[in-house]
């Protein structure tokens, strides 16, 4: 008989630093395209497993001292690689058991029909715009979970202003992966509340003025998290020299929509990108570091045990 306790104990084996699992039922009223029923009809669990980022990662990106290793190693390795192993093992457990396991990694340059945000993490992203249902009421492809949602559901955190996932002892500082599940696990309590004490540090940190109060602003992220600001190093004397609003984007003071974001992308290519479709963080995730460094204090994590 699969126990919960068992799933926990090989996720911590196999590299993970949380684990949760999350009642089915904690998901009723989700829309079909994030309802994790739409992926597995008979699942009663979600189960979540959450992967430190290095915490020297953003300082080096804060002494701007490196930039490249974040996107690779923080984001693209654990999301696409080191991840993706790890569900195949924990998918392999719950398998031999004689259950369903539908493993759910970050689906980075995808959105469903009606998304109209973006990742700054990649080159660009796609709505699924054209998709259909194969029959009335059922979900059009893909169906995404909203990995924040899921999460919280799991009982491993819930996000804060900036829209990011707070994780206790980690902070921002995570990736997160999910597996539904017909297996009958005893489930977590979800997350209550946030972590977030709404301080605004995050807000006051990102140098493209992405965030507010209403949360984050997706595609000035994009412009931003790509090096538009003058405090990026790699910013030669010529860039966008000719722009009519140069001073204004340099200064975070330019407001971008999708399409604007897009016609200015060209010219943010200072780091290599096209190797793996990610694309390096220039503003050194300030948000995430301004962030950390006031929880980290507020709650007395040490960084040693990661509580």
């Amino acid at each position: 008989m699969l126990t919960s306790e068992q799933i926990k104990q090989k996720a911590r084996e196999f590299g993970a630093d949380r684990c949760g699992i999350g009642a089915i039922s904690g998901f009723e009223g989700t829309d079909l395209q994030r309802d994790p029923k739409s992926i597995l009809p008979n699942a009663k669990c979600v189960i979540g497993f959450a992967f430190r980022v290095p915490r020297r990662l953003y300082q080096v990106m804060a002494d701007k001292t490196q930039f490249f290793n974040y996107t690779q190693l923080g984001v693209k390795f654990l999301d696409e690689e080191f991840s993706e192993i790890f569900l195949l093992k924990m998918a392999g457990i719950v398998e031999n058991e004689g259950y369903d396991a539908c493993v759910q990694r970050n689906v980075c340059n995808l959105r469903i029909q009606g998304d109209k945000t973006t990742n700054p993490e990649v080159v660009d992203t796609y709505e699924l715009a054209l998709a259909e249902a194969v029959t009335p009421g059922r979900a059009v492809p893909d169906v995404i979970l909203d990995f924040n949602q899921a999460a919280r559901v799991c009982g491993l955190g819930a996000a804060g202003r900036s829209g990011h996932l707070l994780v206790p002892g980690l902070g921002p500082y995570v990736r997160t992966v999910f597996l539904v599940t017909d297996a009958p696990l005893e489930c977590d309590p979800p997350f209550e509340g946030t972590l977030c004490d709404d301080c605004g540090l995050c807000q006051a940190a990102c140098p493209g003025h992405a965030i507010s109060e209403g949360g984050l602003d997706t595609w000035q992220c994009a412009v931003y998290y790509r090096g538009a600001h003058r405090s990026n190093p790699f910013q030669g004397d010529d860039f966008l020299k000719d722009h009519p609003e140069r001073n204004a984007i340099r200064n975070g003071d330019k407001r971008f929509n999708a399409e604007d974001a897009r016609r200015l992308y060209p010219e943010l290519d200072f780091l290599p990108s096209r190797a793996t479709g990610y694309v390096a963080c220039l503003c050194g995730k300030a948000c995430d570091y301004a962030c950390w460094r006031h929880l980290s204090e507020r709650y007395g994590w040490n960084g040693r045990s990661g509580e």
